[in-house]
């Protein structure tokens, strides 16, 4: 996918890619005001990498794992190749979207996306719980009750709104800092009314449209905002 002139270079890192598809959709239209130079993955197969590909996207794989244990070298000179890798001027991305990636990310990859965006970097990140704007000690759900936030993968998120009896849960895009996983400001979050669900597979149902319509609306919000 060639860059156009006036759209914004993105980089997206993804776990199986799950959400690629709906970024790939809408970088493709007409309207969209960016491109996907890259699409990077740290699984050891994702069926993401093979939608890029059909899609013109150079993709590639990068498992941590599997890297240090060729290159003889640690998790931060990993990080460190992986920040520059993406960095360069082939791909020369001005916004790192991870949409899945569920490895921890330190400052060594960070420093390659120094900005003025958000809270330093420019990357964003899709969480799929709830997470707390501005000076909120804690979270205010839309029937006035308030909870916590809540970290970790999709499943494990949702696993805990059933165990917590939450009324509302929901995603949240936010800003990346290198200090804190799932920390960051947040560009946008929604909430989901729980109403009957009683099981993970439930939610799902209702969160997964959401994240997709939250991903593309932050990304915009970031692109129109900050670059």
């Amino acid at each position: 996918m060639s860059l156009r002139k006036n759209k914004i270079p993105i980089v997206v890192m993804i776990g199986r890619g799950s959400k690629l598809p709906i970024i790939i959709k809408a970088a493709k239209s007409p309207k969209s005001k960016f491109n996907i130079q890259l699409v990077v993955s740290h699984k050891k197969k994702s069926p993401g990498v093979d939608i890029a590909l059909k899609n013109n996207i150079p993709a590639a794989y990068l498992n941590l794992f599997d890297w240090c244990r060729r290159t003889k070298k640690s998790r931060a000179q990993y990080m460190k190749y992986l920040g520059w890798f993406i960095s360069q001027k082939v791909y020369n991305p001005k916004l790192v979207v991870f949409a899945g990636w569920d490895l921890v990310m330190d400052k060594n990859f960070f420093d390659f996306f120094k900005a003025k965006t958000g809270d330093g970097y420019s990357a964003i990140n899709l969480h799929p719980a709830l997470m707390k704007i501005k000076t909120e000690k804690t979270i205010e759900l839309p029937d006035k009750s308030k909870i916590e936030v809540i970290k970790g993968e999709q499943e494990d998120v949702l696993k805990e709104v059933l165990k917590r009896k939450h009324t509302y849960f929901g995603p949240s895009v936010h800003f990346m800092v290198p200090t804190k996983f799932d920390t960051g400001k947040v560009v946008a979050r929604e909430f989901i009314k729980v109403g009957k669900s009683k099981t993970i597979k439930q939610l799902q149902k209702k969160l997964i449209p959401v994240e997709d319509r939250l991903l593309l609306k932050s990304i915009y919000k970031v692109i129109s905002k900050y670059l």
